[in-house]
């Protein structure tokens, strides 16, 4: 069966289910710090703000990385790009169980956002190459839901060995879903056509269009408002209920399956009404979620049941109103660059990893500087910042008829 073949059936399912599984595992490492962040600081004695920047540097390095490893790799084919990046994903986690340290630790986490990268931009592309035309929406679909099982599902549970074992386990836990990944797609993965290189002077050239750059900066300031807390969510948790180290695992839990619920009604509300009005919705909601968290963290008395329901409730309300935000912000910069939304959409996701950067640093120095009461009011001030240039000059730019450029230039087709 050939990627131009059409029927009810997707072609190649079990590929396209195999890409979608690495990506489980990606997510899953991508996120899972979050809950292991305690153990990992008791274990080699550094304090909690500078452990959250192993959450900064897998980030900072997947957003800097991805557009020039892809435009590097341009020419390689599809399987080598992603077994390669998957077996450095891999080789990455593996060391970072073993480290013996903070430094090699801190490297690892880096190699791991450089595979992370590669991985899910080529799983992507060979998804929708593989799967024909008629199912190519399907098949991004379910790659990328692959990232909103590892958030609902594959962190509490890496969290939850962390807690029982180690936060070693936890690496040792991924770099073996990384190698059965690897190990399906060398046996599933059919042959997939090289995509059409894209320079990164076309990348610059799209994001350089003002409503374009706009819409990219008001996302990495909402992303980096809810990662103030994510990434400290485990010790905020700590300090405001009575919960074990298990028991933030369950918080990650219903953090997760609010996401997934938040996820799948943010695409129904773009669909319905807008994408704008549904991102400019769950920025308020996270703002007013934050806020209560806040107030809860910081006047509501430690250990009693009454703290610790509110202190949940504000964390599900802020989870699934965050996760509306993603799939309006991919309509949204698709609109703002219609000649080249795919390239639009690699530069949104670059900023969303920018944002979780900006979050997992900004956070650290909050609690270097105040404490872990102080994360929600931090994040609520970005989340906010993103709210205020989304109702004033994000509105202004995209009331300006965007400069046009023809396709093949901005896909990176030009000689």
């Amino acid at each position: 069966m050939t990627a131009g073949t059409t029927g009810a059936r997707m072609p190649h399912r079990l590929g396209v289910f195999l890409l979608a599984f690495g990506a489980f595992a990606v997510g899953t490492d991508g996120y899972v710090i979050s809950g292991i962040l305690p153990s990992i600081a008791a274990d080699l004695h550094i304090s909690e703000g500078l452990t959250g920047q192993l959450v900064t540097v897998f980030a900072l390095s997947y957003a800097v990385s991805a557009p020039v490893m892809m435009t590097l790799t341009a020419n390689l084919e599809r399987w080598v790009v992603l077994q390669s990046s998957l077996g450095l994903f891999l080789v990455a986690n593996l060391l970072g169980a073993l480290a013996p340290g903070y430094g090699v630790l801190m490297v690892a986490r880096v190699l791991a956002g450089v595979g992370a990268a590669v991985f899910m931009n080529s799983a992507v592309a060979v998804a929708t190459s593989v799967a024909g035309d008629r199912h190519q929406g399907r098949a991004v679909s379910l790659v990328v839901g692959g990232l909103t099982v590892a958030t609902a599902f594959g962190v509490p549970i890496g969290s939850l060995v962390g807690a029982l074992g180690s936060w070693r386990l936890t690496l040792v836990l991924i770099t073996v879903l990384a190698a059965l990944s690897m190990g399906g797609l060398a046996l599933a993965l059919p042959a997939a056509p090289r995509p059409p290189a894209v320079t990164m002077a076309s990348r610059l050239r799209v994001a350089a269009q003002p409503a374009v750059l706009v819409a990219v900066f008001i996302n990495m300031c909402a992303v980096a408002g809810s990662f103030v807390v994510y990434t400290y969510l485990a010790v905020l948790t700590h300090e405001v209920t009575p919960l074990s180290a298990a028991g933030v695992s369950a918080v990650l839990l219903v953090w997760g399956v609010a996401a997934a619920v938040g996820s799948t009604l943010g695409g129904r509300l773009s669909d319905r009404h807008s994408p704008d009005r549904t991102f400019l919705s769950g920025l308020t909601g996270v703002l007013v979620a934050f806020a209560a968290m806040g107030l809860v963290a910081a006047a509501a008395p430690f250990g009693a049941v009454p703290t610790t329901a509110a202190f949940l409730l504000a964390t599900l309300v802020w989870s699934a109103l965050y996760w509306l935000i993603p799939g309006a912000q991919i309509q949204r910069v698709m609109g703002r660059a219609p000649s080249a939304p795919t390239i639009a959409v690699s530069i949104s996701s670059a900023s969303s990893y920018l944002g979780v950067a900006l979050g997992g640093a900004v956070g650290g120095l909050t609690l270097t500087a105040a404490s872990s009461a102080a994360l929600p009011w931090v994040g609520g001030a970005l989340v906010g910042c993103a709210l205020l240039i989304a109702t004033t000059w994000d509105r202004r730019v995209t009331a300006s008829p965007p400069a046009t450029r023809p396709v093949a230039a901005l896909d990176g087709t030009e000689s």
